[in-house]
């Protein structure tokens, strides 16, 4: 009886509690110690986690460019791979006087990347944060963070001030201009704040700002070549 019940524990050990070996991951690697001393680290124990980098253009199921697996029972899990980064994913954006919210690289196609601007400046919408979507043919907008610059616009016989959120001096045609204006001062469309497009026979409201009895000078856009 003392023997059966010896076997039956081995039998447990070795089928219960089976360690992992040393992982192999095709496009990707762990630490070189764990190659250089592998008979030190595996076979490694249940619960025990490690971790792996994924080799460039390559990324993790999750679409991180590191991962982390933890020893089970029925071995490493999750199972360690890298993912070849096809076109019909996302780069990371570059992104200046801002940062991202999380650590991913890539992007699948409708995934979505959320970002927000360091103090004193803004996202191309006037806000401090925004959200971008990976699309077939790339990303919805480009993330930007820019200051909220201000010029004087001279009207007849005053003058008012209105600030434009970019520092471009053109734009292209379908591109939009955000601007506020001054206290006291509203815009074409009755508002503080407006967005105008710049289309082929100019833009879609005129940017300007004007206070009762007011006529201000108009601006335009041309459509560049």
């Amino acid at each position: 009886f003392i023997r059966n019940r010896n076997i039956k524990s081995i039998f447990i050990y070795l089928f219960a509690d089976k360690p992992c070996d040393l992982p192999h991951i095709e496009s990707g690697k762990i630490a070189q110690y764990y190659y250089n001393f592998k008979s030190y680290y595996f076979p490694m124990r249940k619960e025990k986690k490690l971790s792996y980098s994924c080799m460039v253009g390559y990324t993790t199921e999750t679409g991180t460019q590191d991962g982390r697996i933890t020893c089970t029972a029925k071995g490493w899990s999750p199972v360690p791979q890298s993912i070849s980064f096809h076109l019909e994913k996302c780069n990371k954006p570059v992104l200046e006087n801002g940062f991202f919210y999380g650590t991913e690289m890539y992007f699948k196609i409708h995934e979505k990347l959320q970002y927000k601007c360091n103090p004193g400046y803004h996202t191309p919408s006037g806000g401090t944060e925004d959200t971008v979507q990976c699309r077939p043919e790339g990303w919805s907008s480009q993330p930007s963070c820019a200051k909220k610059f201000g010029r004087i616009l001279h009207f007849s016989p005053f003058e008012s001030l209105i600030y434009y959120f970019t520092a471009q001096q053109e734009l292209r045609l379908n591109e939009t201009l955000l601007y506020e204006c001054d206290a006291g001062y509203h815009t074409a469309g009755g508002n503080s704040t407006e967005v105008a497009v710049c289309l082929t026979h100019g833009w879609s409201l005129t940017p300007n700002c004007t206070s009762i009895a007011l006529q201000p000078h108009q601006t335009t856009c041309f459509q560049q070549d």
